[in-house]
């Protein structure tokens, strides 16, 4: 399972909806099922329609016709499980990866835990929510990340940077 998105808002009157993308790939494509989780329930739906507008995705689900059907899901993510992994570069990684595993130093000190990947214009910043609760960005680049294993994320900050 993959969260691949965040369903933001409704688009118009007849069923579609404003996606936030949280993939570097591809995953909107017509025909392709993608789904919600709410609680315990688990919502699938078949691509009929997607387009790009103002760096949104504007999706349109089959079967859901107008602005009701959809307006449950207003601010649920969206998950995939169609595997990429051959198309992730050795230094890429899933989103889901990332979030929730403690960030150490080289030294293997703790000092927090990974919150949030955020995506600017100059790449990504990894949020880091250090032990003291403050909330810190890092540059989610080589010159400061080192390994990533199944547990921890290992960074190398330059002084003044935590």
């Amino acid at each position: 399972m993959y969260q691949i998105g965040k369903i933001t808002n409704t688009h118009g009157i007849k069923g579609e909806v404003k996606i936030y993308s949280l993939s570097d790939f591809d995953r909107f494509l017509v025909g392709h099922e993608i789904y919600t989780l709410n609680k315990n329930d688990k919502t699938v739906f078949e691509i009929e329609q997607v387009r790009m507008h103002k760096g949104m995705y504007i999706v349109k689900f089959k079967g859901y016709d107008n602005i009701n059907d959809i307006l449950p899901y207003k601010g649920l993510f969206v998950y995939s499980d169609e595997e990429i992994e051959d198309q992730l570069e050795d230094d890429d990684y899933h989103y889901e990866d990332v979030i929730g595993k403690d960030v150490i130093l080289e030294n293997n000190e703790v000092i927090g835990k990974a919150v949030s990947l955020i995506e600017v214009p100059q790449g990504h910043l990894l949020e880091i929510e250090k032990l003291d609760g403050k909330k810190v960005l890092v540059p989610f680049i080589k010159e400061f990340i080192g390994e990533i294993d199944d547990q921890s994320i290992v960074i190398k900050p330059i002084e003044g940077l935590l």
